[in-house]
């Protein structure tokens, strides 16, 4: 998969290398939506800068952004991604909550969708992009875990989150984002508005879009390993499995967090995939 193999400091959920070319005409390429997710990225575009367009105008005019260690923020919409024959690089699933001790500041204070990764958390970044970007493809991985465990150290002494918030986080993810927001808010001794509060303060959003995120996160994820696994892709199913009130309300949760349908999703996904060769794992920006 592309792993590191060396250590990495604690909220680092995954480090792996990615390697996608892309062998169908530039002219049919859909974007490729990198979808809200409970982790936050860190992208280190090794061939060429990422261009990330804030929406599907964006995108079709060739505008956006662009990223040499492109950080995703917490955010509640896709990125639209546009897609060279060629990318390579390698990819960061980072805990939310374990940002203030890995990357100096709170999720919260990541305010676009996407930022340069010096402009948020400082020169080092660059200097870490520069060692990577030169050595062999082999090595990248590795790089980068050493990178991130230096930031960790440098920020042992910060406090991390209430825990409060912490233990909010734990009972949403897991009962899937179902668990009602004023038993959450019972669970840890807080009234829901003061846990809304702590909540947004840490990640830039409140209790309940915190649960509805990971909602759709579950369900998504079904419906991906329903089509992953050849088996008939029941929505209404689904959506009752994951506490939406039928097929029209878990559409309604998709078009918000992906800009279009789950067939829509599929479709675009798909087309894509199949001019696709990819190797290093699965991601949430690059590859989702």
């Amino acid at each position: 998969m592309g792993t590191a193999t060396s250590h990495v400091p604690p909220g680092i959920r995954q480090v792996f290398r990615y390697s996608v070319t892309d062998s169908s005409p530039a002219s049919t390429r859909t974007p490729h939506r990198g979808l809200p997710s409970t982790t936050l990225t860190l992208v280190f575009a090794t061939d060429a800068p990422l261009l990330c367009s804030y929406d599907q105008r964006e995108w079709a005019s060739g505008e956006g952004v662009t990223h040499n260690v492109c950080l995703g923020a917490f955010h509640l919409q896709p990125v639209y991604l546009h897609r060279p024959d060629r990318q390579e690089g390698v990819q960061v699933a980072v805990h939310p909550l374990a940002a203030r001790q890995l990357l100096g500041l709170p999720a919260a204070a990541l305010t676009e969708l996407t930022q340069e990764g010096e402009d948020a958390i400082g020169v080092e970044m660059r200097h870490l992009f520069a060692r990577v970007a030169s050595a062999s493809p082999a090595d990248h991985s590795d790089l980068v875990a050493d990178g991130l465990r230096g930031l960790a150290d440098r920020n042992a002494n910060r406090s991390g989150p209430r825990r409060e918030v912490a233990g909010a986080w734990l009972l949403l993810e897991r009962s899937g984002g179902r668990m009602g927001i004023t038993d959450v808010a019972d669970q840890v001794g807080l009234t829901t508005r003061h846990l809304s509060t702590l909540v947004k303060a840490e990640l830039g959003i409140g209790t309940k879009q915190l649960a509805d995120l990971f909602r759709f996160e579950a369900a998504h994820h079904s419906v991906v390993s329903a089509v992953d696994a050849g088996n008939p892709l029941r929505l209404a199913d689904i959506a009752h499995a994951h506490g939406y009130a039928d097929h029209a309300h878990m559409d309604q949760a998709y078009r918000r967090y992906t800009g279009t349908s789950p067939t829509g999703w599929l479709s675009d996904e798909g087309r894509r995939s199949a001019g696709t060769d990819r190797s290093g794992g699965d991601a949430s920006l690059v590859e989702q």
